[in-house]
């Protein structure tokens, strides 16, 4: 199935940019705004013994926003602005023959990133009716933004996809934003809920 990952991912996904269009969700129980776009581009895609590695390169402008009692900006928290790369690795898995791995950054301008040093598990890959498909668990946890505490302690974790929409390629990400007790590690799914960020081609 290797070859066949990598052959979905050179014909249909390589070369292509994808552009996410602005994603703007609340945070902190609305005293944060986040407005995020981007473009992404994959590359790199390279056969191994058991499976297959590949890059992806966002091109990102994210700020968060403080707001006041109106919904109107007082001021930026955060500014995530800046080039990425983030490089997956799977291998497939002896014992259930399912793939299995993990994506983590090697690569920003962004100044002061939160997803330095985090780590995703990927897992339940399926390539299927055209499409590509696979999950995401974060290990441990990350910072977001907040007003009280300047940053908390989260998780992420989503669903993944490429698929074709009228002859166009489309990637969708759909998180799951959880907050982390940084002792026990324990997870309780946050207040705040994330939309889904769909990029397509351009």
């Amino acid at each position: 199935m290797k070859e066949q990952l990598a052959t979905y991912l050179k014909e249909k996904v390589l070369g292509k940019i994808l552009r996410t269009d602005d994603v703007i969700y609340l945070l902190d129980e609305g005293k944060l705004k986040d407005v995020y776009s981007d473009q992404m581009m994959f590359s790199d895609v390279v056969l191994t013994e058991n499976g297959l590695h590949f890059n992806m390169t966002t091109i990102a402008k994210e700020r968060v926003y403080f707001l006041d009692e109106k919904g109107e900006h007082v001021g930026i928290k955060k500014d995530y602005t800046g080039t990425s790369v983030f490089h997956y690795e799977l291998a497939k898995r002896k014992s259930t023959r399912e793939f299995t791995g993990y994506m983590r950054m090697i690569s920003t301008t962004t100044i002061a990133p939160e997803m330095d040093a985090v780590v995703q598990g990927v897992y339940d890959v399926k390539l299927e009716d055209n499409e590509l498909r696979w999950k995401e668990q974060q290990l441990l946890y990350r910072d977001m933004p907040s007003t009280d505490g300047n940053f908390h302690p989260v998780a992420f974790d989503a669903n993944a996809r490429f698929y074709m929409e009228e002859g166009k390629l489309r990637f969708e990400y759909i998180p799951f934003y959880y907050d982390v007790n940084p002792e026990s590690m324990a997870r309780e799914l946050s207040a705040d809920k994330l939309p889904a960020f769909i990029a397509k081609e351009i």
